[in-house]
């Protein structure tokens, strides 16, 4: 009799990882709403009854499935050192960011998934989002944990530093996951090579003076510039974009069908095909239309005035930015999600975003190779574009955290260090040029 026990224990373990596991590769494929049971039964070749054996539902599977992907992680691929490891807090600091762009490279899906959800936003948090939210806090408790072993100098008493810390790195890490998943080409290891130079520099200059570290982490959030936007429209191609962009934001590419649009919108699917040939296209220009939006509110990058440095430009430049971000622009959230999920078919809304991204990036690019110390350029010629992919990232990541928990770093103190980061990086390139 325990023999049969155990042999029934054991099918029904592998039949739990079958599921999970067509739980995960579906999800990556179609996102939230475009995962259903029906697709895991099919995919994982079990019955329906065996996954409402196991799981209440499909928001309570995914949720297993990303916490089982995650401890998987924690055990197999951990980014952390030995609690006896004994470099120099530079090599440390180096050591962590190569591992963790190793992790990326190797795209967990629970990061992958746990990002997807991120970006929906739901009338209601949904069981995977909680659960992504939960492993979260327990990563910024790990790295809590490390910079204080890293930076002994900033004690106890200075819990927001670390905080701090802790969530500007997993934002640069979070944003360098998608920002591989964009361009898969992108060289992680060289850009960290050089970038964590500028984060070891950044970090011990932040932890060499605690009480002026904390004047910008408790710094007062600049008020917000009002985009000068149109306002609302009875025209029905406006009517029908601003639709789309409420049910993408909420359900995801798969979950966004022209029935559920002309509804929200209150017109009859005929308008639809009266103006975009198809779901994709109407969504491609959702993204188009949110980015000109938000980019005619945006600050000029204009050169540095008389007398001001590059890094003080940069950092005036990025406290309005980076601020309009906390309003969760629709091209990012929608543009995201549709970079992280693995469409077999080509999209164009995806496309759109990728264009508007890449342009982003070539105009700051330009702006750095503009404005940096030549001797920086003539050392590291690729220099204004690992900076500028570094400052998107980090940027990428900002928006991301705000969308998991309001906790995210505040506007001035990841600034201010993002932009320590990058004059770090510049000022070792510089100092290398001239030696």
């Amino acid at each position: 009799m325990p023999a049969k026990t155990d042999r029934r224990h054991r099918q029904g373990q592998e039949s739990r990882q079958r599921i999970i596991d067509a739980a995960l590769a579906i999800a990556a494929e179609r996102g939230y709403d475009g995962t259903t049971v029906a697709l895991i039964t099919e995919r994982a070749e079990v019955p329906a009854s065996s996954v409402y054996w196991q799981f209440k539902n499909k928001d309570e599977l995914l949720a297993e499935a990303l916490d089982y992907s995650y401890r998987t992680w924690r055990r197999e691929g951990p980014t952390w050192q030995p609690a006896n490891y004994s470099g120099s807090p530079r090599e440390r600091i180096m050591t962590r960011l190569r591992l963790s762009t190793g992790s990326i490279e190797t795209e967990p899906e629970y990061w992958r998934l746990g990002l997807m959800v991120s970006m929906l936003r739901k009338t209601r948090r949904i069981a995977a989002q909680e659960r992504f939210m939960l492993v979260r806090q327990e990563t910024i408790l790990i790295l809590d944990e490390w910079w204080r072993s890293v930076l002994p100098q900033i004690g106890e008493d200075a819990p927001a530093l670390t905080d701090l810390l802790s969530r500007s790195y997993l934002s640069l890490v979070d944003g360098l996951f998608v920002a591989h998943r964009a361009t898969p080409s992108l060289d992680l290891q060289r850009l960290c090579a050089l970038v964590g130079e500028g984060m070891a520099d950044a970090a011990q200059k932040w932890a060499s003076d605690v009480p002026g570290s904390l004047q910008h982490v408790h710094e007062p959030v600049e008020p917000a510039v009002e985009a000068a936007l149109e306002g609302a429209s009875d025209d029905s191609r406006e009517r029908l974009l601003r639709a789309a962009e409420e049910i993408a934001s909420e359900r995801g590419y798969k979950g966004t069908t022209i029935s559920r649009i002309c509804k929200q919108a209150g017109l009859p699917a005929s308008s639809v095909y009266w103006f975009f040939a198809d779901k994709d296209e109407l969504l491609a220009e959702v993204v188009q239309h949110s980015w000109d939006e938000w980019s005619a509110a945006q600050p000029a990058w204009n050169p540095p005035e008389p007398g001001q440095t590059w890094d003080a430009a940069l950092r005036a430049i990025l406290r309005r930015s980076v601020r309009s971000l906390l309003d969760a622009p629709s091209f990012m959230r929608i543009g995201h999600m549709l970079t992280l999920e693995q469409h077999s078919e080509d999209v164009a809304a995806r496309a759109r975003f990728l264009v508007i991204r890449k342009g982003i990036e070539e105009g700051i690019a330009g702006w750095f190779a503009e404005f940096l110390p030549p001797a920086a350029i003539d050392a590291e010629p690729a220099l204004p574009h690992v900076l500028a992919q570094t400052l998107i990232a980090a940027t990428d990541g900002f928006f991301i955290g705000h969308q998991i928990d309001d906790a995210e770093p505040s506007v001035p103190g990841f600034v201010e260090f993002l932009v320590d980061i990058l004059a770090s990086t510049v000022a070792r390139a510089t100092e290398s040029e001239v030696h």
